[in-house]
């Protein structure tokens, strides 16, 4: 019978601290004690096991994700009350505490680069807008219960049609998450992580759907409750108070990006600061560190939602964050990939391009088939020869220069140029 790995940890679940021969006799006897310790080994490397102690005496308790999952395998409502810890925020100190590892912030910088020319900062975000729209608010919307499809939610935002059959307020809560989006990425510059930003999502995502509208974009001043969990958040309001200013002032001071995302997205929901929509606020607000450092978003399109909910209640009820970190990075993998080509249309075409067009040709010819080279000072004279004003007419130029060095044999057509003509062309 093979040596299964859910037996060594469901025995080290139940038998916290037992020792690798207990282990052996208990879960696997039949099979070779070295194959055992070796199994138990890369169950370490693996953080699912964390060790104590040393040779025969050796002890295995659960680690990571795998306390959070033994945790969870008990009924909710026979788990272990489990109060808002102040010790849990206390505790990051931003750019010294970490929750992802050097090598996992690094992965995740890397592979959020998208790939694109070098643009005006902000420009990615805009490129991006109108499938992140879709994609971020079906998503996310998804992860509350939300019953439409995909199609039905770019139907929605891109035409207005409501799906037949549903009830209004999914339709608003895709709508609302439209709005936070748009109002992101076309406020960029100007967002960050602060008390009013954080206030403005909740309050474009919550419209329309709390009991007392007044509380849209306002801290909680009374207790709730958690759905299926024995967490039970702050009740005060001043307390309330207090923890998020102190979220804002630690949340805004993390340097790396991705970091200050993961951040968001543990923190929020955990202090529950608002009546209701407090985990759409993390996950909008999680966009924030990476649109505005030039990172593909975080979609939430491929994060698995029992995982998200799962991972959430090990912070809610343990502020082990194993499990939520082993989604956050799954699902950023899948949205960067996503993201990393962008569209490759300019938004707003050069001046030359348009009013200068036949200009520009005649020039770009001249370069090519008479001087061999891009002569800015014989540009200028054919402009003011032209009667193209002075003010225009460095524009026209660089436009010139760049197109003569973009050209190639699949695009000289343009120029009615042939691919023979770019020999011996100097650049």
């Amino acid at each position: 019978m093979p040596l299964a790995d859910k037996d060594l940890l469901d025995y080290a679940a139940a038998n916290p601290g037992a020792r690798r021969d207990d282990i052996h006799r208990n879960v696997a006897p039949e099979v070779n004690a070295v194959t055992v310790w070796r199994r138990l080994k890369a169950l370490v490397e693996d953080h699912k096991l964390q060790v104590s102690g040393r040779g025969p005496s050796t002890r295995y308790s659960l680690a990571g994700a795998a306390v959070v999952q033994a945790h969870l395998a008990t009924p909710y409502n026979q788990r272990k009350l489990a109060l808002y810890n102040k010790a849990f925020l206390d505790a990051y100190v931003p750019n010294k505490s970490s929750y992802l590892s050097a090598s996992e912030r690094g992965d995740l910088n890397r592979i959020g680069k998208p790939s694109l020319p070098q643009m005006p900062a902000g420009t990615y975000a805009r490129r991006i807008l109108e499938k992140l729209l879709v994609d971020l608010s079906w998503a996310s919307s998804r992860m509350e219960g939300n019953t439409y499809s995909l199609l039905d939610t770019e139907r929605l935002i891109r035409f207005g049609e409501e799906a037949a059959g549903k009830d209004r307020k999914e339709a608003i809560m895709i709508l609302n998450h439209k709005e936070a989006i748009q109002h992101l990425v076309r406020n960029l510059p100007a967002i960050g992580i602060t008390r009013r930003d954080l206030l403005d999502i909740h309050a474009l995502l919550s419209d329309g759907l709390l009991v007392d509208p007044a509380m849209a974009g306002r801290l909680r001043e009374t207790g709730v409750e958690i759905t299926h969990s024995s967490y039970r958040p702050l009740d005060d309001r001043f307390e309330i108070e207090e923890e998020f200013r102190i979220l804002i002032e630690k949340a805004a001071t993390i340097a790396d990006p991705v970091e200050q995302s993961f951040f968001l997205l543990v923190h929020i929901p955990y202090l529950q600061a608002f009546d209701d929509v407090n985990k759409r606020t993390s996950r909008i607000a999680a966009n924030v560190p990476l649109l505005k450092a030039e990172l593909a978003p975080m979609s939430f399109v491929a994060m698995n939602d029992r995982d998200y909910i799962d991972g959430l209640l090990g912070v809610y009820e343990l502020n082990n964050i194993a499990l939520f970190k082993e989604a956050f990075i799954a699902a950023y993998r899948a949205s960067a990939e996503n993201y990393r080509v962008v569209r490759a249309e300019v938004e707003n075409p050069d001046k030359a391009a348009l009013a200068y067009r036949g200009f520009v040709k005649e020039a770009v010819r001249r370069a090519v088939l008479e001087w061999k080279a891009f002569d800015p000072a014989r540009v200028i004279e054919m402009a003011r020869a032209a009667g193209i004003s002075e003010d225009d007419i460095s524009g026209a130029v660089a436009y010139t220069g760049r197109e003569f060095a973009g050209l190639h044999e699949g695009n000289c057509i343009r120029y009615r140029l042939r691919p023979e003509d770019l020999q011996g062309l100097v650049r």
